[in-house]
Formats: C-alpha cells, structure tokens, sequence
C-alpha cells in the first residue's frame, strides 16, 4: 500500500509540476487587469485563481491567452504579437539603434578642428580687423 501511495505522490508532483509551470509561464505573459505589471508580479488574485482553474480544467495556454485578449484586448499582453503595426514595437529600438551608430560614425569620421585652432584662424571671425582696430584704439 506504501509503495503505490508513493508511486501516486510521485506521478502527482510530476504533473502538479508542470501545471505550475504553465500557470506561471501565463501569469508572467499577461498583464494585470490594473496594467501596472504582470500577474506574476502584481498578484492579482482574481486573475490567479481564474489561471490556475482554467490550467486544471485541462486548457491550453492559447486557449487561456485568447479568453484574456478576448476580454481585455491586446493590451493584457505582456508582449504584442509580431503583427500589424506591433511590428513596430520590435523594430523601432533596431533602428534607433541603427541610426545612432550612423549619426556617431559620421561625427567621429569628420575632421574637427580644436578650440584653440578655431580661434586662431581670422578667416573665421567676421569683421575681425575692425574688432582689432577698436581694441588698439580703447588702448
């Protein structure tokens, strides 16, 4: 009796296992219905409950994300879906990114003169033989 009341408890944590791991992988993929973070993390109980019922009903992860979406809209997604203008969302810091490198590359690639070099050349500096005339004369 021992024997198969341990072979139960074995079969039982090996599956209870791989519920919560499912019901955590949802949790940490929806957001709470207050959309301050996820379920995981805001610990909505309502929203638990509900998860880990649907999970031991024997529902799939699609299958719960939809009645979420359905519900919520799209905005219960901790992540959007790769699709339509959401697209977006995936690719915009690509090319921020990008678009900064190039911005960088250009400015480090031109020639820059000092400071020091700037003010030296009176080519630079409009009217500069008149500025010098009027310093000579407040002398």
């Amino acid at each position: 009796m021992k024997k198969i009341f341990l072979a139960f408890t074995v079969l039982g944590s090996i599956f209870a296992d791989d519920k919560s791991e499912l019901i955590l992988d949802i949790e940490k993929s929806l957001m709470a219905s207050c959309f301050h973070g996820t379920v995981y993390e805001h610990g909505n109980k309502e929203m638990e409950e509900q998860i880990a019922s649907f999970v031991n009903a024997g529902r799939t992860k699609e299958y719960i994300m939809n009645f979420y979406t359905n519900k919520y809209g799209e905005r219960i997604l901790a992540m959007p879906e790769a699709e339509g203008f959401n697209v977006f969302a995936w690719l915009a810091p690509v090319i921020i990114f990008v678009l900064g490198g190039m911005v960088m590359y250009a400015y480090f690639k031109s020639p820059h003169q000092t400071p020091a070099e700037y003010l030296n050349t009176n080519e630079n500096i409009k009217f500069s033989d008149e500025i010098e005339s009027e310093l000579k004369d407040l002398d």
